[in-house]
């Protein structure tokens, strides 16, 4: 089973809807969370603002003492950093997560090249 942990930078909620502009980014990284299968692959999502006690320790500790919030999201694929400051895009995270089956036209990553 593969695991992703996402750590956001502080912000109201993670949906993308909240606040007077609609992060459409974030709204497509919701929907593609939701589709994942639960069997396959285990989510863990923190909010800088709301969890901060998750940001104290290891690699994300490390990371924020190195770069600073800009180092935020910072995305994690079983342990491993595999982006920092952005959200990586749909089609690298399904290759990383070996989830070509997730809706949300993100592409079969039998024939991926350089994501996974």
């Amino acid at each position: 089973m593969k695991t992703l942990k996402i750590y956001d930078p502080a912000m109201c909620c993670s949906s993308g809807v909240c606040g007077p502009d609609v992060d459409t980014e974030l709204v497509q990284l919701a929907g593609f969370l939701k589709n994942l299968d639960e069997a396959a692959v285990t989510v863990e999502r923190y909010n800088l603002s709301q969890q901060p006690a998750a940001y104290t320790s290891g690699i994300i500790a490390e990371t924020l003492k190195e770069k600073g919030t800009a180092a935020l999201p910072l995305v994690l694929v079983d342990d491993e950093v595999v982006s920092t400051g952005s959200y990586p895009d749909l089609a690298t995270l399904a290759c990383l997560l070996g989830t070509s089956g997730v809706s949300l036209d993100v592409p079969d990553c039998s024939g991926c090249s350089g994501c996974c």
